[in-house]
């Protein structure tokens, strides 16, 4: 083998399906192994084949629908059939999916859209600037069950500016709005169909829904696209169990596989026919607390908790060294404007005693924990083994998974979490530091860092909104209630028959079914 490189219900979405979502759509190191980027052999691909690929996260009641999609494996299905307006290359930078150009005005209040001619959905039915408005728009409704919802609500009108233009108007400026655009749920289909039918303009066509168990697809004869979608045929097996999805891939009859769990790699480590793609993620694991409940409310205790995790042993034993440990933000080097020069908070023994002492608090700190992502509760035993060193008890309360979101999340001070890759710097602030925002899981409320928010969004200078974005992730390192532990990166299990496999960041790896090819 060779390794390459919570429930609250708010306009009908929850905390889990926003977790579903953003963790389908970040760049560290690794302990011991080498990691780049791809694997992919200098060769000409070859059309022809069935490629076969085993998926975790389905479920039997798993919609098609883009606007619902409620799991990882509805996710990677959605990428096989459908298109968005803009895309991310292997390099987090922005190009046309869908979008011939995209082209901002009045100060970043009014986006422009030009889009590509000639392209046809599944159903023969050419693309107009009419299903891109219908598309955009059914996000957008009052009664709109969309994760995407909470981030349009900006938005004052999607309306078509001839048949091959659409023109987004904003209450306010936004000049990360194309990044928006590549948001998982935002795809593109015709307004006359049935949106649950799977039609797309995408590189394959859907021939057999079974949800919970297997979709299969032939390639589009039509796709926009050139010198793409190599195979011939597609069969996505929905495969929840981490081993016997590990065993099909081994076995040989998969050639990829999605969530290799870190504790499964040394199990694979000297199989001769597979590779390990370890890609950069945004997503990212911590513990929070209630600013604004005791004993949270205290800034020492903060700041003595914030010293006490040993992030370094928490990556290694959580996530085997794939992955980039966290700074108390949400801000990791997958994103450009990454704030590379605020100081890593590391484990400081004496530093978290004299916060601890002049916080004043005695007795146990009871912590939440359940295993609502792999190594949850391993990450809570290390923290309390670390805090331990530093004079702090930490008392773990295991919870069970089901009803976690219901009945921990925000009901309780102190408690583990994560969020899933979120796609821009001001998605991963907002959507949890700003104050209105329904997934504030900390209570981090503050006006002036709202101000701050807006003026980065509204800042044409490139090099201006970085440094707003830097003084909002200094203030919540400084103050805010997240014990930000890690990014863990994307684990992606991959047949050395299959060539040219890159990984994509921010999640989107399931875009390899149309860029890779069977080798001889």
């Amino acid at each position: 083998m060779k390794v390459v490189n919570k429930s609250r219900e708010y306009n009908n979405l929850t905390r889990r399906r926003l977790l579903y979502t953003t963790a389908v759509l970040g760049i560290g190191a690794t302990a011991g192994t080498s990691l780049l980027p791809t694997f992919a052999a200098a060769q000409t691909p070859t059309r022809g084949g069935k490629l076969v690929v085993g998926v975790k996260g389905g479920s039997t009641g798993d919609p098609l629908d883009p606007l619902l999609i409620p799991s990882q494996a509805a996710a990677y299905v959605t990428h096989q059939y459908a298109n968005w307006l803009v895309e991310r290359d292997v390099n987090s930078e922005l190009k046309g999916d869908l979008a011939e150009s995209w082209e901002p005005s009045d100060g970043g209040k009014k986006w422009t859209i030009k889009l590509k001619q000639g392209v046809k959905f599944h159903n023969g039915k050419e693309l107009t600037s009419e299903d891109v408005v219908y598309s955009l728009n059914r996000h957008r409704g009052a009664n709109s069950k969309s994760p995407a919802r909470p981030l349009m609500k900006q938005w004052d009108d999607v309306k078509a500016d001839g048949p091959h233009q659409i023109v987004i108007s904003l209450k306010e400026p936004d000049v990360g709005l194309p990044y928006l655009l590549t948001f998982i749920h935002l795809v593109i289909q015709p307004k006359d169909e049935d949106p649950n039918k799977g039609v797309g303009t995408g590189p394959f066509v859907l021939e057999k829904a079974e949800p919970g168990k297997r979709y299969t697809f032939k390639r589009n004869p039509a796709y926009f696209k050139p010198n793409t979608v190599w195979f011939d045929e597609l069969e996505v097996l929905i495969i929840n169990d981490d081993t016997a999805r590990i065993s099909a891939l081994l076995s040989g009859s998969v050639h990829i596989v999605t969530e290799v769990t870190p504790n499964l790699v040394a199990q694979i480590k000297n199989a001769a026919n597979v590779n390990i793609i370890s890609s950069a993620n945004s997503k990212f694991y911590y513990f929070t607390m209630l600013m604004d409940e005791a004993p949270f409310d205290n800034p020492d205790l903060r700041l003595a908790l914030k010293y006490a995790v040993d992030r370094d042993a928490i990556l290694k034993g959580v996530s085997a060294g794939y992955g980039e440990i966290g700074n108390d933000h949400p801000i990791n080097s997958a994103y450009p404007m990454y704030p590379s020069d605020i100081p890593q908070r590391s484990y400081d023994i004496e530093k978290a005693r004299y916060h601890y002492k002049k916080s004043d608090h005695t007795g146990p700190i009871i912590l939440h924990t359940a295993e609502i992502f792999p190594g949850a509760v391993d990450m809570s035993v290390l923290f309390q083994q670390s805090a331990a060193r530093a004079g702090i008890t930490i008392e773990l309360k295991r919870e069970p998974v089901d009803g976690y979101w219901d009945n921990v999340f925000l009901k309780v001070p102190f408690w583990v979490s994560y969020w899933g890759s979120l796609t821009t710097e001001d998605q991963a602030l907002s959507l949890a530091y700003a104050s209105d925002a329904p997934w504030n899981d900390s209570h981090w409320r503050k006006p002036p860092f709202d101000g701050l928010l807006a003026r980065a969004r509204s800042e044409l200078n490139e090099q201006s909104r970085k440094s707003l974005y830097r003084e909002a992730c200094s203030e919540i390192h400084d103050d805010g209630g997240h014990v930000t532990v890690m990014f863990p990166h994307d684990l992606q299990g991959v047949s050395s028959k299959i060539k040219g496999y890159v990984g994509f960041p921010f999640g989107e790896n399931a875009r390899n079914t149309q860029h890779c090819w069977l080798g001889t």
